[in-house]
């Protein structure tokens, strides 16, 4: 039984390394939430039997934090604990187990191997949550559990008396037993353990030492059975006279029941003492008494006398023997058989291990390697609880910060784990990485710092400790991040450009962008051959073009608004008197430099004269309008005219001094309208 528990647990073991990709259940879907794990518990494992689990999870998109609309960008899967033997694996390891939920919310882990010690578990999983407040607040640690049951082996051996369950494990183990012969007259178990027990079904058995128990059982299926196998009367209170010979006997044996041997007168038996009777059919003993009568038949020719040799009750022993005894006139020998009783009787063995020694883990740091001396069958290194793939060996080379153990293992299976050594390792090579969004730059993964400094050229930068910060200037930027450990980083130089631009109504950027409103946010990375070189950073202001309004007063146009000015009379002026009548246009430019569109204006008389009283007598309406123009007047309207803005004469037929504009296209128009007392223009709108 040892050597068969060694090779399994050894093919076992081997296993604690194997892990396998996960595959992702599609079909699990969080009802109500917007994430989930599935399942939401370890399924239990059993010690010394590999095993082999997929978690699929739902990442969010989004969340609202402290009443702020909050939206994740990455999440990263920095460690797993697990009971020892187990490991796990992301679907995701070619990338570090960063997840983008933008890219796919679903992603999984694989836990596997072979658990080693039964107990209740907490499982910890750990992350780094990257978000659109990680700007301004950095990255967060984020940490949940998941409980886990690990259970002993309860494989059952089994013989003709008893089964017992968990026979074999590491101290202390707890066998239950089972009784395979129910409804005995007796039982006696011994344990082995200094336990004994008379129960059919006894109370399971603690083991805490290791050792081999003895495990004794025996049960009665009944007591030994006795029979009367013969009776031997040796003499009786009778005699024969000279002339008639040996006795004729007849005798009758009975007990309570009722008869159980007899010979009668007509079969009587001429013998002297003594006289045997074997012909009992195994009458079995049960304490009752035994009766034996005999008779001589003395009758002749001359006589009918019967003669009575005497009677006797006795109660047979209860063993095994020819035993003796008198009285009635009787002296008889009876003999006693002995049926012995019905038992089982068997033992089995209940295997018990113990621990190896605890390892003593010796951390060189001179060479960065940690050793142990202690002889095992098998040892593992662990990180955090967490086994290390492929660190079998009596030694391991740290490459990381952190806590280090070492669980060592016996042919038995047996496991014991090494104090936690803690071992600090500054990687020399590691760079933060440094970002910008806008006029913020950021380290990412800052959840794995404890303290960050900013620095520029100048140096340190006053009270910038925050995984962000808002810079006001170009310049060379970069972090110090220091870890929980001691150990001090430091990023590469992000050199920063501001690029300030300002434009009217619309400008097109470096990163091919049309920008048609201000934006302090844009950045572009600007790349060399070793990655990117600087960050260029966008600060742009769009001005719009003015909206341009020329009036007449008189001779005078004006424009609005105040600014520079260009008339279509070269003139630069906000007010102007034209000398001719006719279209004029006049093109404004702000104070930000954004120019109008040529904004025209036809100016139909120079001075005021009887025309112009003239056209304060006549109105149109409505203005604008959508169907039919009325001109309003007293005078005698002999014809009219419609102009476009281009001059061009619209077809317009006048009826009851009503125009019908429906069929216009949408614009501004002229209207030319000639009376009796002279000519008038004015302009409307069609919409």
């Amino acid at each position: 039984m040892k050597r068969f528990f060694t090779i399994i647990f050894f093919s076992l073991f081997t296993a604690v390394f194997v892990n396998a990709q996960c595959s992702i259940d599609y079909t699990y879907y969080p009802v109500g939430v917007n994430y989930g794990l599935h399942p939401d518990t370890l399924p239990d494992g059993v010690v010394g039997q590999f095993y082999n689990q997929d978690l699929t999870f739902y990442l969010p998109l989004d969340t609202v934090s402290g009443g702020v609309f909050v939206e994740f960008t990455d999440f990263h899967i920095t460690s797993i604990s697990l009971p020892l033997g187990l490991t796990w694996e992301c679907n995701n390891s070619s990338n570090a187990c960063h997840y983008d939920p933008l890219v796919s919310q679903y992603g999984c882990v694989n836990v596997s191997g072979t658990p080693l010690v039964a107990g209740n578990y907490d499982v910890d999983v750990n992350l780094v949550a990257t978000h659109s407040l990680s700007a301004l607040v950095g990255t967060e640690s984020i940490s949940f559990s998941l409980p886990m049951t690990i259970i002993n082996d309860t494989s059952t051996s089994s013989n003709v008396g008893f089964a017992m369950t968990n026979s074999s494990g590491c101290s202390p183990i707890v066998v239950e037993f089972a009784n395979n012969n129910t409804g005995m007259l007796s039982y006696n178990w011994d344990f082995g353990n200094g336990n004994n027990s008379s129960s059919s079904q006894p109370a399971d058995q603690i083991y805490s030492q290791s050792g081999e128990y003895i495990v004794s059982y025996n049960a009665v299926q009944s007591n030994a059975v006795y029979f009367l196998e013969s009776i031997e009367i040796t003499a009786g209170n009778c005699s024969d006279g000279a002339l008639t010979g040996d006795p004729d006997f007849f005798y009758i044996v009975s007990d309570p029941s009722g008869i159980i041997e007899e010979v009668d007168i007509n079969n009587q038996i001429t013998q002297d003492f003594p006289l045997m009777i074997n012909s009992f059919n195994s009458v079995m003993l049960n304490g009752q008494s035994i009766t034996v009568d005999l008779y001589d038949d003395d009758s002749d020719w001359f006589s009918t006398t019967i003669e009575d040799c005497g009677s006797f009750s006795f109660i047979p022993a209860q063993q095994a023997g020819v035993w003796s005894s008198n009285g009635g006139g009787l002296s008889i020998n009876y003999t006693v058989m002995e049926i012995p009783a019905n038992s089982i009787s068997v033992t089995d063995t209940v295997f018990v291990y113990g621990y190896p020694d605890t390892a003593n883990v010796i951390y060189d740091t001179i060479n960065t390697i940690m050793y142990t001396a202690t002889n095992a069958f098998a040892m593992q290194w662990y990180y955090y609880n967490s086994p290390i793939p492929n660190a079998t060996d009596t030694f391991y080379e740290p490459t990381t910060s952190g806590l280090y153990s070492v669980v060592t293992v016996n042919e038995y299976g047996c496991a014991t784990l090494s104090e936690n050594v803690l071992v600090v390792i500054c990687d020399t090579a590691y760079q933060p990485i440094v970002s910008a969004n806008g006029m913020t730059i950021l380290m990412e993964d800052s959840a794995l710092f404890s303290n960050t400094q900013w620095f520029d050229a100048n140096g340190i930068i006053a009270g910038a400790i925050d995984p962000f910060y808002e810079i006001s200037t170009e310049g060379s930027y970069y972090i110090n991040a220091i870890d929980s450990f001691g150990c001090s980083y430091f990023s590469e130089a992000l050199d920063v450009t501001i690029d300030v631009q300002e434009s009217c109504n619309e400008f097109t950027w470096v990163d091919g962008i049309t920008y048609v409103i201000s934006n302090n946010t844009a950045t572009y990375v600007l790349t060399n051959a070793s990655g990117y070189d600087s960050i260029l950073i966008l600060n742009l202001i769009i001005n719009v073009s003015p909206s341009v309004t020329i009036t007449q007063n008189g001779t005078v146009l004006s424009v609005t608004p105040s600014a520079s000015y260009l008339w279509s009379t070269g003139e630069v002026t906000q007010n102007i008197t034209p000398t001719v009548t006719g279209w004029h246009w006049c093109i404004v430019t702000d104070a930000n430099g954004c120019e109008s569109e040529q904004t025209f204006y036809e100016v139909l008389h120079l001075s005021t004269s009887v025309n112009d009283m003239l056209a304060e007598q006549i109105a149109i309406y409505p203005n604008p309008t959508k169907g039919f123009l009325v001109i309003d007047t007293d005078y005698l309207i002999e014809k009219v005219r419609i102009f476009n803005v281009h001059g061009s004469v619209v077809e317009s037929q006048l009826k009851e001094n009503a125009i019908d504009v429906s069929n216009v296209s949408n614009g501004i128009y002229f209207i030319e309208i000639h009376t009796d007392k002279g000519l008038v223009r004015k302009k409307f709108i069609k919409n």
